[in-house]
């Protein structure tokens, strides 16, 4: 019985070993050099260095550079060309020999007229054109790219929303593994002690060997979920750092507690939610962009009128002096008479994508509200099950705390100790879980409300 104790004693320090190793390896920060964070420095960070919000910023660069397109509707555009013909086409070089100013009266001939020889031209021009009204399409244009603006201003915000809540989650899962794997090593530790304690009454001749094997049994059971938990805390770390958008291991500092914000009433939530909301904005803004591109479309019906001037040099070669220069200037009015029913259609099609996103904007109202109704409600319970929870786990230390000693008496199986120290185990696991369900609950709640700027208390 020596030998087997040896051999048993040697297991259970080997065992210990492996679980130190693991507590080192599970752990950011031990078994690697990481980076301690708050809730706040990793919203920080997130804000910076986040993959989702670095493409948001873009799309706002692109509406800043779309309303500068449109407003460039407003300017002259000034053309320089260069053009070389070779013909003997005879208009051509009838027009050309004009416009070089090398036409004489010998080129009247009417021999000359069918067939000229070959005529090389270098044709140089300078055009401006100016628009002055064009059914007023420059300036909603204007209007339409200003309102781009307000969407892609709230879509970026609604991302910065959504980052920073996947980064709050992630930090507080966390701190939800990190302390489930420290309940399952205190579990570990009782449940040695119990082993060691049943081993002396065995080898005292006070109990039977299924006692202690059933107490070992259960011991290997909880340095499983050690094991389990271990996981959960590597996957955990790295949810977070690719949250938060960075390459280098993270570690939460912080412990998990209980929030320390009031719950508003359910109206408030939702009047909160409605207004503040950047996706239910995006899509308002959306909806005024559409009926902006209503009145676009409609402008392809009005007349158009612009001034055109142009200024020109026709030579036989390249900076030659064997040529003449002219110019052109002129309004052009131009009336919209029919266009295949094209315009039209534009305008049913701007009038069906404005109906669209209007029922959109109502779909996403009555989506909010159940969103802000379910978060209200969430927080509300976990914060109910708090006190729940905390009774319960000073309930089941006392029973345990019974229970060992009754054992220890003599007077109780082995195995209320065991189911005892299991349900110890799951009393903490649900209070832990329920102060995790709390804070969850309440960054949900800034979340749904859109006003999930910083890290809730």
């Amino acid at each position: 019985m020596k030998a087997t104790n040896g051999r048993d004693s040697l297991l259970m320090n080997a065992l210990r070993a492996m679980t130190v190793i693991g507590i080192a390896i599970a752990v950011p920060g031990l078994g690697q050099a990481a980076r301690n964070v708050t809730l706040n420095q990793a919203l920080d960070l997130a804000a910076t260095h986040s993959p989702v919000l670095k493409a948001s910023r873009q799309e706002v660069k692109a509406a800043d550079a779309e309303r500068t397109i449109a407003e460039a509707a407003y300017y002259p555009k000034l053309e320089a060309s260069e053009a070389w013909t070779h013909t003997n086409k005879p208009s051509m070089v009838f027009g050309d020999l004009l416009n070089q100013g090398r036409f004489t009266q010998a080129d009247f001939d009417v021999t000359s007229l069918n067939n000229p020889g070959s005529l090389e031209n270098f044709r140089s021009v300078i055009s401006l054109v100016q628009p002055v009204y064009n059914g007023g399409r420059e300036g909603i244009g204007v209007v339409v790219a200003e309102i781009g603006q307000s969407v892609a201003g709230e879509a970026l915000e609604n991302s910065g929303q959504r980052v920073f809540f996947t980064v709050t989650r992630a930090f507080y899962d966390l701190l939800l593994a990190k302390r489930t794997f420290g309940i399952a090593r205190e579990t570990v530790q009782v449940a040695e002690r119990d082993v060691k304690t049943i081993r002396s009454r065995y080898e005292g001749g006070t109990t039977v060997k299924s006692d202690l094997l059933q107490a070992e049994v259960r011991l290997a059971t909880h340095r499983e979920a050690v094991i389990r938990a271990e996981q959960s805390v590597r996957i955990a770390g790295i949810a977070l750092r690719h949250g938060i958008g960075l390459d280098e291991p993270v570690d939460a500092t912080t412990v998990l507690s209980v929030s320390k914000g009031d719950i508003p009433n359910l109206h408030v939530t939702v009047g909160r939610a409605l207004e503040s909301r950047h996706d239910y904005r995006r899509l308002a803004a959306e909806l005024e962009q559409a009926d902006t591109k209503i009145r676009l479309a409609k402008s392809a019906y009005l007349p158009t009128f612009n001034l055109q001037a142009s200024y020109e040099v026709n030579n036989t070669a390249p900076f030659s002096e064997n040529g003449s220069n002219n110019y052109v200037a002129l309004g052009v009015l131009t009336m919209n008479l029919f266009n295949g029913f094209s315009d039209a259609a534009g305008v049913r099609k701007a009038k069906a994508q404005a109906e669209r996103i209007r029922n959109l904007l109502a779909a996403k109202r009555r989506s909010i509200e159940v969103e802000a109704a379910e978060a209200y409600y969430g927080w509300r319970a976990a914060r109910e099950r708090l006190n729940v929870t905390e009774r319960v786990v000073t309930q089941a230390k006392e029973s345990l705390r019974i229970i060992r000693n009754r054992y220890e008496a003599g007077i109780a199986p082995v195995i209320d100790l065991l189911t005892g120290e299991l349900v110890l185990n799951e009393a903490k696991q649900n209070r832990i879980r329920a102060i995790y369900d709390e804070r969850i609950g309440q960054a949900r709640l800034a979340f749904v409300t859109g006003q999930l700027n910083q890290a809730p208390q």
